[in-house]
């Protein structure tokens, strides 16, 4: 089953998010925001199973996939762009929503819960980035001096990540010897490699993500993660992989602290990119929870 299209309109300069819409007829709406670097599409093999009963909406983030919000990498100060589009989203729906998300998207819909707790009836979150305090200011002190790129392997290896293939097969076989993509379904990678390459002048495929902007979203870390967590009063799950480097140990002990009401699973054998490498198990987590 494959999601259907839809784009949403932002009113500014013509621009739009592109996003991907499940069982339109459903009274109850589910948004997920996917990973920094991947797009919507690349999660059908997770979304296909949550439950009927919600209008499940995915959508490509700035800088990512179809979407064409200005994405400006040199402007890049902070992950509240991320918060305030899929604020609009749920805006423009007119439905309170359950709100999911892997890695950043994850970190983007807490945030929206929040500073708009009137728009989120539940949480569901799969390896979000909340890292503890100490962490963030040293990620602060990194961009200060503008070396975080430099002692921030993941920002630094997607400047240099290879970007250029003659075919998707090309694509896939690449990404297919890579570690991070190493327990990853061939459904799923598939779906990353047809939904994120794009033909460039030279009838060549480019990810449709800039390098720079991945790069640029993982320099960053915002301690506003932290604000007002104490006063979240919405049912919260976060769904962990074992010795999550992201969400780590501080961080689970503070979350349970503040908003005692978080319920933290963890999917054994798995790696940060647990969606997509169980995404059965996930969706199942996610379902016993809705």
């Amino acid at each position: 089953m494959s999601l259907k299209f839809n784009k949403v309109a932002v009113p500014s300069n013509e621009k739009f998010i592109q996003t991907y819409n499940l069982h339109e007829n459903s009274n109850k709406q589910f948004y997920f925001s996917h990973a920094n670097g991947f797009n919507g599409l690349t999660y059908q093999s997770l979304l296909r199973n949550i439950s009927k009963e919600f209008r499940i909406t995915t959508y490509d983030m700035r800088g990512h996939g179809d979407t064409t919000l200005k994405a400006d990498p040199k402007k890049l100060k902070s992950w509240y762009c991320f918060r305030d589009d899929l604020i609009f989203l749920i805006e423009n729906s007119n439905i309170p929503a359950v709100l999911s998300g892997h890695s950043l998207g994850g970190t983007a819909s807490w945030l929206v819960a929040l500073s708009r707790p009137d728009l989120v009836e539940k949480l569901v979150l799969v390896d979000p980035v909340i890292l503890p305090l100490r962490y963030i200011f040293g990620y602060h002190l990194f961009n200060f001096f503008n070396i975080a790129h430099f002692l921030n392997p993941l920002a630094k290896n997607a400047l240099i990540r290879r970007n250029g293939w003659k075919t998707k097969e090309e694509a896939y076989d690449y990404f297919a010897g890579k570690k991070l993509f190493s327990k990853v379904s061939k459904e799923a990678l598939s779906d990353y490699v047809n939904h994120g390459l794009k033909i460039n002048k030279n009838n060549n495929l480019d990810l449709k993500c800039d390098p720079k902007w991945e790069s640029a979203c993982f320099q960053l870390n915002t301690k506003e993660v932290w604000n007002g967590v104490e006063h979240l009063k919405i049912p919260i799950k976060i769904i962990l992989t074992k010795n999550s480097a992201v969400c780590n140990t501080y961080s689970q002990k503070r979350i349970k602290r503040l908003a005692p009401q978080t319920e933290i699973v963890f999917i054994e054998n798995t790696t940060h990119m647990l969606p997509l490498e169980a995404s059965e198990e996930v969706s199942d987590e996610i379902n016993k929870f809705l």
